[in-house]
């Protein structure tokens, strides 16, 4: 954070424009919470990287990564700030300028990656509009996992799930208030808190995607793995609409053209990791996969359901959550196995 705070201080500027500089690349600035190295900042580096080629040179993206550019929110406030050019995110900032993303937080409703991307490619319309309309241009979103259950003890059934203390994310509004909802303890702390509350014993899990398990080695501590695919998170990257209208035009081509590539590298191979990691891997790590009875899988569904007619209100309206439910079922139709 300080290293990002002297650049800041140092005068230099976020998006280098104008015919004195005609002959220096334009640097964009943006930033993220993933850990340099993470498959994620690998992936965002070689989106960066794409861009550099296509505008040959006249275009380079400065990362600032492992939160030092603060966490999402406060990165969110350094972009409407000008200090920070865009992210990608965990979709906590992008809950706030893209409301109609919240739905894929919403507990027992999708049930497979590709049910929340059909919703998500659905509804993609109404949320560039609201990116829009919040001085964002969002360049994509892609799936980074469902939440699966990181523990101590292994949880056989929601008995156990409730006895036990639970992080979660505390940007996560829709997440904390819906897993509360359903009874269960959770100790809402930032990202770089989770692993020593899980060490000091002030939680006794996690709940989170097996890719940011892996990034912030939450997974090494603990001792159970319970895939309930309870809901998704979404990566968003987005740019402030202020500094893409000062590139020509070729040039924010550029950057949707390297988001749109970005995305199908990712999809596929987010997908083939969350596979490896909870069908092997994370075993070699000393992780017991716990296996998900019908009546565990079922009594989960039913509280999530519960949960989310009492308290989804609270943070999307009705029609969209109903809007949503509808494309699932139209999709569950289309895509049955006869």
């Amino acid at each position: 954070m300080r290293a990002f705070v002297m650049f800041l201080l140092s005068g230099c500027v976020s998006l280098v424009t104008g015919s004195a500089f005609a002959d220096e690349p334009i640097v964009l600035k943006f930033a993220s919470i993933a850990p340099d190295g993470s498959m994620l900042a690998q992936e965002i580096k070689r989106w960066s990287a794409d861009i550099d080629v296509s505008t040959g040179g006249h275009v380079k993206v400065k990362w600032y990564l492992n939160g030092v550019a603060g966490d999402e929110l406060e990165q969110g406030d350094r972009m409407m700030k000008g200090q920070l050019d865009g992210s990608a995110g965990g979709q906590m900032f992008c809950n706030r300028i893209i409301p109609s993303m919240r739905v894929t937080r919403l507990p027992g409703v999708f049930q497979s990656r590709d049910e929340a991307a059909d919703a998500i490619n659905r509804l993609n319309g109404e949320m560039t509009k609201e990116a829009h309309a919040h001085g964002f241009e969002l360049l994509t979103a892609v799936s980074l996992g469902p939440d699966v259950i990181f523990t101590r003890t292994p949880v056989h059934n929601l008995a156990d799930l409730r006895k036990i203390k639970l992080w979660r994310w505390d940007l996560d509004e829709v997440g904390i208030a819906t897993s509360r909802q359903m009874g269960l303890q959770i100790v809402p702390l930032p990202v770089g808190d989770a692993a020593r509350a899980y060490d000091d014993g002030r939680v006794d899990g996690f709940l989170a995607i097996p890719l940011a398990a892996l990034a912030f080695q939450w997974s090494p501590r603990a001792r159970y793995v319970t895939d309930l695919r309870g809901s998704y998170i979404w990566s968003c990257l987005v740019v402030t609409e202020r500094s893409l209208q000062r590139l020509p035009t070729a040039y924010q081509d550029a950057l949707r053209v390297a988001a749109a590539r970005a995305r199908e590298r990712f999809e596929e191979m987010g997908r083939r990791t969350d596979e490896a990691l909870l069908g092997g891997l994370f075993a070699k790590q000393g992780l017991e996969s716990v296996p998900v009875s019908e009546s565990f899988r079922a009594e989960y569904v039913a509280a999530a359901r519960d949960s989310r007619n009492k308290v989804a209100d609270r943070f999307m309206p009705k029609e969209l959550v109903d809007r949503v439910m509808q494309m699932l079922a139209d999709y569950r139709i289309e895509h049955a196995k006869h």
